[in-house]
């Protein structure tokens, strides 16, 4: 219900002006193909339904996927720092994407590599033996973002023509959704989904520790390199799709957490819930802040999530000082 309330909300704001009224008989008669009202124009006909229908879907499946990959990373760094984006996984695929959209157009295949490589430069550096320390967690993240995010300055330097379009896509936004891609994104989200969920039991025992998961008869290697593998998936098709926007994974799983457990067969659907909340209200932000046009839904996200992280990183610390 709750989804649906933001919904509501988040169809009937942008630049321009259409009424709540106008919206729902525009969505009406689309759903029972009557006639329109003779008042209603093309042009908002064409912005509701082709622009920000599309945008609702795209920020419902991107917050589910962001807030779902962070809950699964957690478990598998036994970490609660651990994140894509803090982790330099959705700069990977960020950068991936990029190379691809100056050298052969747009595919998901060049973010899936991009996260891929990210994913074992984390690895490497990090380890995975035990439970990873904090600090040499996030500073492996922190070296792969400045690499990655380096590179990307480079392609943007050297593509002036398109530098606005790298730009806009590199601080996360919602404006290219389409039905297209929301049906590509559903396609990888959903199976991706159910794998999760299908992990559910293997990812409490990964929080357990190594040494315990092998004495319960899990193969910690292979469980791992399956979740490292399907999560990157999912975070290069959607950073392929709505650029690099931060801070979901970390904020929503603890939330859950806090509130509902550790246990992972709560934890997933409930970050997934809320991560869809999150995003959206993210997104009316961005275009409700400014009348005129809209902020990229990245910088909100980070405006958002920063704090939160300096207060979890000022908490480990009173931690470590006991």
């Amino acid at each position: 219900m709750l989804v649906i309330i933001f919904d509501i909300i988040s169809v009937t704001i942008g630049v321009a002006d259409i009424t709540v009224a106008d919206t729902f008989q525009i969505i009406w008669s689309q759903i029972t193909r009557h006639e329109i009202a003779t008042h209603i124009t093309k042009g908002q006909q064409t912005i509701i339904l082709n622009i920000r229908i599309p945008r609702i879907l795209m920020a419902i499946l991107t917050g589910m996927n962001l807030a779902v990959t962070g809950a699964v990373y957690q478990s598998i760094f036994r970490n609660d720092m651990a994140d894509p984006y803090i982790l330099g996984i959705s700069s990977g695929a960020s950068l991936g994407a990029a190379i691809g959209f100056m050298t052969s157009g747009f595919s998901p295949i060049y973010a899936f590599v991009g996260a891929l490589v990210a994913n074992v430069l984390v690895i490497g550096l990090s380890g995975m033996r035990g439970k990873v320390s904090t600090i040499r967690l996030l500073l492996s993240g922190l070296a792969i973002n400045y690499f990655f995010s380096a590179l990307l300055a480079l392609i943007k330097i050297s593509s002036q023509d398109k530098l606005l379009t790298i730009f806009t896509w590199g601080m996360g936004s919602l404006g290219a959704a389409s039905y297209e891609r929301v049906i590509i994104l559903t396609a990888i989200t959903v199976p991706t989904f159910i794998i999760f969920l299908i992990l559910r039991k293997e990812l409490n025992i990964l929080l357990m520790g190594e040494d315990a998961a092998r004495s319960l008869g899990l193969d910690v290697g292979c469980i791992r390199k399956i979740l490292l593998g399907v999560s990157s998936i999912l975070i290069a098709t959607t950073v392929a799709f709505t650029g690099t926007i931060g801070f979901v994974g970390l904020i929503i799983p603890h939330v859950a957490k806090l509130i509902f457990g550790s246990n992972y067969r709560k934890t997933l659907p409930i970050s997934a819930f809320l991560g869809m909340i999150f995003l959206l209200l993210c997104d009316n932000l961005s275009r409700a802040l400014i009348p005129s046009g809209e902020i990229p839904i990245g910088i909100i996200t980070a405006l958002l999530g920063a704090p939160y992280f300096m207060y979890l990183i000022y908490r480990q610390r009173k931690r470590e000082q006991r």
